[in-house]
């Protein structure tokens, strides 16, 4: 007699091993599907509680840029939660809008109270001190079962979400991926709780769980190790069409894949674009860090305004001559812009391209000149020189010249050698 939760045969899982990012499923073929989880995981992250209204506008950001689906958040979390998930589902968005359920009837019911497009059910299937307690397989699966019937019962597709998956015994978690498909779920999310995966194992995991079952697989990630974009970018290679993403990384603890990252790596490492609007990334990440009462770094990959300054004399001269040498893409693509500025490191180029921008040309002697005494203000202030800066330094030098001050808009070549 076939085992009510037992799993497809003719596999040994225990020895099967996939060669490093050799997928049995044409990635390059399949299409990508973003869930952003800014709302639910990211306002977990220790000090977030967006108001309700902000809620409402970054939904209506994420949906704007093309995000496909939106987890909300948590229905049986609290009143104020559940009133910001309906404002959030009435909108009629072209996202679709998700609720995360404990493996409970009723959260299904609230959920659906919501108005939401589908739940996110959710176990922890490692039995490892997890929050859902450490109940046995069967009993967990007893559980989901029920949650899955109310879920039809109000017409809602379900996702399953294996809690902690990533430290659970194969063979455990292979049971609960076959029996979701047996529920009728809509896909297996496969969650790397602790963020224990790298990119080699994160691959590996997600092809046997996609050679066990006939569903959609979502890569959840987190970023404990500093690997979640890589980990996530495995997991579309071995076949994942689901990828959970969040504004600036946001989430608990050191947070998720940062929805910018994700997408402009699969366009640009992987050739897989996904048809967002990029151009708005740093408004949306701008927005969402003012929300959770922060700032952008200005490092911060993608949209971060450090990404395409340049103040090397090297970079800063390649750029001028040619924005690839030393950029993917362009600034405008994600909403920047390039700078150019002047510190410790620049060059005389990079001195020369500043002046003519103020309608000044230098010749290259008065370059070096100015540039000597710029490094040493940058090392003295231990910073960049504004424009203004520059000026002054310019004027300093026509000052001991006995030449007359300049003013930043006077028109034509103002470089007074002798």
């Amino acid at each position: 007699m076939t085992p009510r939760f037992g799993v497809r045969t003719g596999i040994d899982y225990r020895t099967r091993k996939a060669r490093p990012f050799e997928s049995g499923f044409e990635h390059s073929d399949h299409e990508v599907f973003l869930v952003d989880t800014t709302l639910r995981d990211g306002e977990q992250n220790v000090g977030v509680v967006f108001a309700g209204q902000e809620k409402v506008r970054i939904a209506r950001l994420l949906s704007e840029i093309g995000v496909h689906e939106i987890e909300a958040g948590t229905p049986a979390l609290c009143l104020e939660e559940r009133e910001a998930i309906s404002d959030i589902a009435s909108l009629g968005l072209r996202s679709r809008i998700l609720a995360m359920c404990r493996p409970m009837p009723v959260d299904v019911d609230l959920a659906a109270d919501c108005g939401v497009n589908a739940v996110v059910v959710w176990v922890s299937t490692s039995g490892i001190g997890s929050s859902s307690g450490e109940k046995p397989l069967d009993e967990n699966l007893t559980r989901i079962e029920a949650t899955a019937e109310r879920a039809r019962d109000h017409g809602l597709p379900l996702i399953f979400a294996a809690e902690d998956a990533s430290r659970t015994r194969m063979d455990h978690l292979l049971r609960y991926a076959v029996f979701a498909q047996e529920i009728g779920a809509e896909r297996f999310r496969f969650c790397d709780t602790l963020s224990v995966l790298e990119p080699f194992t994160a691959f590996q995991r997600i092809q046997v769980v996609l050679e066990a079952i006939d569903l959609d697989v979502e890569i959840n990630c987190h970023n404990d190790f500093g690997m979640a974009t890589a980990n996530c970018l495995a997991g579309v290679r071995a076949g994942a069409r689901y990828v959970t993403v969040a504004v600036n990384g946001l989430g608990e603890r050191t947070g998720n894949p940062a929805l910018e990252e994700v997408v402009m790596a699969l366009k640009y490492l992987d050739g897989i674009d996904l048809d967002v609007a990029t151009t708005r990334f740093r408004e949306v990440s701008e927005y969402v860090a003012r929300a959770c009462g922060g700032v952008l770094p200005i490092w911060k990959a993608i949209v971060g305004e450090n990404v395409f300054a340049h103040e090397s004399g090297i970079h800063a001269d390649g750029v001028i001559k040619n924005p690839l040498t030393y950029e993917v893409f362009t600034p405008e693509e994600v909403g920047l812009a390039r700078q150019l500025v002047v510190g410790k490191h620049s060059g005389s180029r990079t001195i020369q391209h500043k002046f003519k921008e103020f309608g000044i040309d230098l010749s290259d002697k008065t370059a070096a000149l100015l540039l000597e005494r710029a490094r040493q203000m940058a090392v003295e202030l231990k910073r960049a020189l504004f424009d203004k800066e520059l000026v002054y330094i310019y004027q300093d030098y026509l000052r001991e010249k006995g030449e007359h001050e300049i003013v930043l808009d006077a028109a034509g070549s103002l470089d007074n050698d002798v």
